[in-house]
């Protein structure tokens, strides 16, 4: 403890010395790092959200550009008005079939529609069969014509129930993308523009859906976020201003805040990372952090400045000297524990990880140091630059929790924690690992993205898609009817599932053609006898088409290939369970000549994600709170400080918990960040509430330890009101922004700091005096004893202490 004394004293005599030199150094590494941000990559990027090692990631990565269409997008065209089988609505799916080809990373070879080569009409008698387009290169000009193609699609189980709907009222439109080419902010706007020059638009509603449409929506609305950032910003300040009612309350928060961002993010571009705007909320909880230490030690100035009338240059270099200690143990805490996120073998968390903790950790710069620094400057502390007062609001809160510290309420706080804290744990156990609703938790639930895939999830099978890959121990092995019936009995076991609506393979279109070959009859529809009489049949198939039109059933060698099976959300559950039951059919269905492995695609990657994180979730948790033990052991040198921070820690998580529960809000690689961000933040305040109780009994030995709470409530606890309060009201602005995840994460973690603040005002200084731990009060005890006995010697010795 004192070697921490000594180098508070030393750095803040340092810094107050040498004041403008300190100013000049972060004034010239700021400008650097500003430099470096016109650098700034802002997208995402889908493999930073990809577990690269786990299984189901590398049969997805082996198989990308044949089975995996992980940059699909679907596009729904429905006819307001009957059927799509007249002029105007096929004229529509060929010329959004033609544009599609223009836009920026296409694969034109994975453009499928009824207007492509890809979906054939297959026309087949005992003397022979014939494959051809759907319906290319032109769209049928007489009503013969669109009859014929009508029949065809019913004739097709490849295309009716999977391209057009059962009651031929729309069809579906599919294209993939490049992996190394996709570029959400160039895709989403491209489409949507083709989209809008329909000429139909009174007969046709048009209904986009897949990932790149997604990510499209997001960076949509990053000006919107930039302005939600900024509206939160100021709301922050302008409470700051209010309530401090001075401009160095006002204005060296915000410095702090932009002076750690800019060093955090210029690090980030120089180590080549992107900035996800998905976790533009990661970044304003950590500016919220640089905020809220300046806020203390703006605070503490104040009481000794101006409520003790210390000179200003002596009462900076006490403030900091006094909170470097708490200050420094906070920003430990909050950098370990995001840092513990850095076990989970996902890109974007370990450079989540990786810059949450350096900008944590420049705060130590431009709050702890840099705030003093500039305060040393102040010529009249005491002058204010507006007359309202608000300190009887805050002085409600603080005298409410020194009421109940220091009478006989303190007593009861520590059963009624306990018993608010059970009914929290057991709605938390109700948190779902992965999506906790239908639809993309990034979007709202009446979002025109998932209204569009709640409508074709209804009309096909599933507009998500997951395939299991066959692979066979030599070429034409999926030719075999083993491997053929394996995959049939595969497809129907996997729907049994209500969410799986349906699935495609190789099989289907063996027993399809063969069906044809006998005019029609339902009753041939199976498959043939040897790997001779299927190879046959898939020759049939292959007579007109293109060499590529397999691609997703095979290889070329026939070796290889896939079961597809399409789902009607992803939930975290729907996946689980997919999951269990295909490993448990693969499990009591080998296949002598080919094995299956399990699981591409989308969902094959959620699914993989969902897994990491629930078992690795747990870990990175309690690896967290361990981090919270060890920085107090180190700091107080007792095993007590690390139990009794856990208290704070172990309220606001499981309250936080409980509310995404309650609301639906699943663990993801989203909010993984903000939880492990979320265990610092849980124990911030306490630090600097009990670290103040201490702090009063080291320079005042006789003082009571009551004494010692209501000083503490009063200095430390009116800066922790404050900030939370302004936090609070800043974060919760995101509960507008059109994107669901940072709507739900700004509530969340205005949840978070609320319940962290009236934790530590209200549950700290009473556990504190109920128990009154050693490395809080032991070397004032002894003192205070001592005093007792001076003032009363015959209650002691009545004791027999004399």
């Amino acid at each position: 403890m004192r070697r921490i004394f000594d180098l508070a004293t030393a750095v803040s005599s340092f810094s107050i010395r040498h004041r403008v030199g300190v100013c000049i150094v972060i004034a010239l590494v700021t400008l650097f790092f500003a430099a470096c941000l016109t650098r700034l990559d802002v997208r995402t990027r889908f493999g930073d959200m990809v577990p690269h090692d786990h299984p189901y990631v590398k049969v997805h990565q082996k198989y990308q550009e044949s089975f995996a269409a992980s940059n699909r997008v679907t596009i729904l065209v429905r006819s307001q008005d009957g059927d799509i089988f007249k002029a105007p609505v096929l004229q529509e799916i060929q010329r959004i079939t033609y544009e599609l080809q223009k836009v920026h990373g296409v694969n034109p070879l994975q453009i499928t529609s009824l207007a492509s080569k890809k979906l054939k009409r297959v026309d087949a008698s005992s003397e022979g069969i014939e494959t051809r387009p759907m319906m290319w290169p032109d769209v049928p000009k007489t009503q013969a014509d669109i009859d014929a193609l009508r029949q065809a699609v019913l004739n097709n189980p490849m295309v009716y129930g999977l391209y057009v709907d059962a009651e031929l009222k729309s069809a579906l439109i599919q294209v993939d993308f490049y992996d190394h080419l996709v570029d959400y902010a160039k895709i989403f706007p491209q489409i949507q523009t083709i989209l809008d020059a329909s000429p139909a638009k009174g007969q046709v509603s048009l209904h986009l859906v897949g990932e790149p449409i997604l990510y499209g929506w997001v960076a949509h609305y990053l000006g919107e976020t930039v302005s939600i950032s900024l509206l939160s910003l100021a709301a922050m300040l302008v409470l700051l201003f209010v309530i401090s009612r001075t401009w160095r309350g006002t204005l060296l928060p915000l410095l702090a805040g932009l002076v750690s961002a800019t060093w955090a993010l210029g690090v980030g571009s120089l180590l080549g990372y992107n900035f996800d705007p998905l976790v533009i909320v990661v970044a304003f909880i950590i500016t919220a952090r640089a905020f809220s230490h300046s806020v203390q030690l703006i605070t503490r100035f104040d009481d000794l400045a101006v409520g003790e009338s210390i000179e200003p240059r002596r009462a900076a270099e006490q403030s900091m000297r006094e909170l470097f200690r708490p200050g420094m143990l906070g920003l430990y805490a909050d950098a370990g524990a995001i840092l513990c996120v850095i076990l989970t073998p996902i890109p974007l968390m370990h450079k989540v990880a990786i810059i949450g903790a350096i900008w944590v950790m420049t705060i130590a710069v431009s709050a702890v140091i840099l705030t003093p620094v500039l305060l040393s400057w102040v010529k009249r502390p005491d002058r204010y630059v507006h007359p309202l007062r608000l300190d009887r609001v805050l002085g409600l809160f603080t005298g409410a929790a020194t009421w109940v510290a220091t009478s006989r309420a303190r007593y009861a706080v520590a059963p009624l924690t306990l018993v608010l804290l059970a009914a929290f744990l057991f709605e938390a156990t109700r948190l779902t690992v992965g999506d906790a609703s239908d639809g993309s938790p990034i979007l709202w639930q009446d979002s025109s993205f998932n209204r569009d895939s709640a409508l074709i999830n209804g009309l096909y099978p599933g507009s998500e898609q997951m395939f299991v890959a066959i692979e066979g121990q030599a070429p034409d092995a999926l030719k075999q009817p083993e491997v053929l019936d394996w995959m049939q009995r595969f497809s129907r076991y996997m729907e049994r599932q209500p969410e799986i609506g349906g699935s495609v393979s190789l099989a289907d279109i063996v027993v399809e053609i063969r069906r044809n070959l006998h005019e029609g009859n339902p009753r041939y529809r199976e498959l043939g006898a040897d790997a001779g009489e299927n190879g046959e049949l898939v020759s049939f198939y292959m007579q007109g088409a293109d060499p590529d039109d397999l691609d997703q059933f095979s290889d070329v060698r026939f070796q290889n290939g896939a079961v597809t099976l399409f789902f009607r959300d992803h939930k975290g559950e729907t996946l689980r369970h997919a999951i269990h039951n295909g490993q448990q059919f693969i499990a009591d269905n080998p296949m002598p000549q080919a094995q299956a492995k399990l699981a591409g695609g989308v969902l094959g990657i959620t699914a993989a994600v969902n897994e990491i994180l629930l078992r690795d979730q747990i870990e990175a948790i309690a690896l967290a709170f361990l981090v919270v033990v060890i920085c107090c052991l180190v700091v107080y040198r007792s095993s007590v400080s690390g139990v009794f921070f856990i208290v704070p820690v172990l309220i606001s998580n499981v309250v936080t918990f409980a509310y995404m529960a309650w609301h639906g809000i699943g663990m993801s690689i989203s909010t993984l960040p903000v939880v492990a961000l979320g265990i610092g933040l849980g124990v911030d305040y306490a630090f600097y509430i009990v670290d103040a109780i201490k702090e009063h009994l080291e320079k005042h030995p006789g003082a009571s330890a009551a004494d010692a709470v209501r000083q503490s409530l009063g200095s430390a606890g009116r800066g922790v009101i404050l900030t939370a309060l302004t936090l609070a009201a800043g974060v919760l602005l995101w509960s507008g922004s059109s994107l669901r995840f940072q709507a739900e994460m700004g509530i969340l973690i205005g949840l978070w700091l609320m319940v962290s603040a009236f934790t530590s005002l209200f549950v700290m200084p009473s556990l504190a005096l109920v128990f009154k731990p050693d490395f809080i009060f032991g070397s004032a005890l002894p003192e205070q004893a001592a005093a007792t006995h001076r003032r009363n010697p015959e209650s002691y010795a009545r004791r027999g202490t004399i």
